[in-house]
């Protein structure tokens, strides 16, 4: 027997309430979307006041995120974006030619926000006891920083001081090449402290990990190292100012 609360003809073939984040994060295609509504109109009241808590959840949480992590786009992004705008003329925003080229830039953006949000909507829904990432999201002095990192690739730290914690989300970041790791250090006047290792497996287009024990640590700094890791780090060749 087919549950009245799935999804038919979903892909997901989940239960609406698994598909709360995503509608809130508003990550569902038309199609996906009109299913997901339609069998909402067929679920017990339970199932949808469920999913309508979660809902409001999740927004709730983005809107905390966009709050209190909100950053000063850089020079680089302006100066093209107004660049862009030029180049198209008489077309405006709506034209064909400023949509073609601004969207593999918002794309990638929007790809650092959505990550960012889905971290700290799975924590702060999930049941369980409150989690570090948890903590860290729901604190009064929640901080973010991002910086490029391997040519095309983002790294978000978003941090509290009070809970001496972070969550790093890093988006298009190429591996480390085969036989190294890439290596993150907290970077302070006691000197740099490993915070763990990333082989090529553990990168994938968005690659999310806790730092605990961050300390007094003025940034957190990326290298290059043999399998396992290295007792000090060779060259620093990306870091993210924790301040």
């Amino acid at each position: 027997m087919t549950d009245d609360r799935s999804v038919a003809g979903s892909p997901h073939d989940d239960d609406p309430v698994d598909l709360a984040p995503l509608y809130a994060l508003d990550a569902l295609d038309d199609v996906e979307r009109r299913r997901l509504e339609r069998a909402l109109e067929s679920a017990p009241a339970p199932v949808v006041a469920e999913f309508d808590r979660q809902v409001d959840q999740a927004r709730e949480v983005m809107a905390r995120i966009a709050e209190a992590s909100a950053i000063e786009p850089p020079d680089r992004l302006r100066a093209e974006v107004l660049g862009a705008l030029d180049r198209d003329g008489g077309g405006g925003a709506g034209g064909p030619g400023i949509r073609r080229w601004l969207l593999p830039g918002l794309a990638a953006a929007a790809a650092v926000v959505i990550a960012l949000a889905g971290v700290a909507v799975g924590s702060l829904l999930n049941p369980s006891p409150e989690t570090v990432s948890e903590q860290v999201f729901a604190a009064s002095d929640v901080r973010t920083v991002s910086a490029a990192i391997g040519g095309d690739g983002t790294a978000t730290v978003v941090f509290s001081r009070t809970t001496d914690a972070g969550v790093l989300v890093m988006n298009n970041v190429p591996p480390p090449a085969a036989g190294t790791v890439y290596q993150m250090w907290l970077l302070g006047p006691a000197g740099p402290v490993s915070a763990g290792t990333m082989a090529p497996d553990d990168v994938a287009p968005s690659t999310t990990a806790v730092l605990e024990d961050i300390g007094t640590s003025t940034g957190l700094g990326f290298s290059v190292e043999p399998p396992g890791g290295s007792v000090a780090p060779g060259e620093i060749f990306a870091e993210l100012p924790l301040v």
